[in-house]
């Protein structure tokens, strides 16, 4: 076994919290930027209640005062959240590269995710406007502290899984304490014309794509789509539920639909100040929704579905999570929508830009070091 120590002073320079009642929330929230919508309150306080073991909430203060923050969830081997469990993430990475399954991928379980539990943005929040060495000092004492109380706690792993190429700083961080950079996912961003112009939007496409968005959005008017934006409320969680169940059908995935309400009816709870849902309606039917959050002027995209017998081919899915999302964020004044990873073409013939990431790991195990070496990026 190969245990590795915290910085020996990071601990008393970091408070630990398990309950985020014991943060203050403004404050906290205030330390995560752009794309940093999963590390702050909202998002938090619904992970909070769907976590099987109280998350981490690590905070490097200063003259009372917080000037970093991470928060990290353990995740059992059996865990539902599998795209932040890194046995899941590292086995995954291990097929793409060599074609062949990693048995040994499990026993990085148990382990502490970092930096938010959502498979998209990984990240560290500091205080704008420090020197870059003191920035780097604080988010390596978080790092730090975190891997202690791992070890102490038995698990078998850290990990930061969806760490963007330009987050430099806690890059740099994760790199000089050790950890494995592995290949990744890339995310992807739409960002919002600034004069809120929909010509804008299509003057990025040559002309023939900007043909064919135009066809769309006639196509979708003419059939008599529109769209409403609201709040999340029982009587909208289980009409859009199915929806979603729909989708997981049409992809040939396994399907909770208790789950899906248990998420949706978490989300209204501790999450609906930043939730709002955008549904379409043909023929006075909800045939399709998109989950959003907003959050620090800009849009999140989260989940969807959609009615697949009553949209037939109308082009329903761009839309409602490209067209109107992009119509909702230009009327007020959000600079960028953010839609996770996966779908890479689809997004890209939208006009989002990607954003490649690394899943960065450590193992406590010197033989699991030595695997995930050969995976290295």
């Amino acid at each position: 076994m190969t245990a590795v120590p915290a910085d020996g002073t990071a601990a008393e320079d970091v408070a630990v919290h398990r309950d985020l009642t014991d943060v203050d929330a403004e404050r906290w929230d205030a330390l995560f930027g752009a794309r940093g919508f999963y590390t702050t309150s909202p998002w938090l306080r619904h992970a909070q209640a769907t976590a099987a073991t109280p998350p981490y909430y690590f905070t490097a203060v200063e003259d009372g005062e917080p000037v970093a923050a991470l928060p990290a969830y353990p995740l059992e081997p059996d865990t539902p959240y599998v795209f932040c469990s890194p046995g899941r993430v590292v086995a995954s990475i291990h097929e793409r590269l060599t074609g062949q399954a990693a048995d040994w991928a499990g026993a990085l379980m148990p382990a502490l995710a970092c930096g938010g539990r959502n498979p998209s943005h990984t990240k560290a929040g500091v205080r704008a406007g420090l020197p870059p060495e003191r920035q780097h000092a604080l988010v390596r004492r978080l790092v730090a502290t975190a891997e202690d109380e791992a070890w102490r706690a038995g698990l078998a792993a850290v990990s930061f899984l969806y760490v963007d190429e330009d987050d430099a700083l806690l890059r740099q961080v994760l790199e000089s304490r050790e950890y494995t950079v592995l290949p990744g996912q890339t995310a992807y961003s739409l960002e919002v014309p600034a004069d809120g112009d929909f010509g804008s939007y299509l003057a990025r496409f040559p002309s023939r794509h900007r043909v064919k968005i135009r066809k769309e959005v006639r196509v979708l008017a003419e059939a008599g789509v529109t769209y409403r934006t609201q709040p999340l409320t029982e009587e909208l969680i289980e009409r859009i539920a199915p929806l979603e169940t729909a989708l997981y059908a049409k992809h040939g995935t396994p399907a909770d639909a208790g789950a899906f309400l248990a998420v949706l009816r978490s989300v209204a709870a501790h999450a609906g100040a930043a939730a709002r849902v955008t549904t379409a309606h043909l023929d006075g039917e909800t045939v399709g929704f998109v989950l959003t959050f907003t959050h620090g002027g800009q849009m999140y995209a989260r989940q969807g579905g959609f009615d697949y017998t009553a949209k037939g081919r109308l082009p329903l899915y761009f839309g409602l999570v490209y067209y109107e999302l992009l119509r909702l964020a230009m009327a007020e004044g959000f600079t960028h929508i953010h839609y996770s990873t996966g779908s890479d073409a689809v997004k890209l013939s939208r006009g989002c830009t990607p954003v490649r990431q690394f899943a960065y790991v450590k193992a406590r195990r010197e033989d699991l070091s030595q695997r995930l070496a050969g995976l290295a990026v």
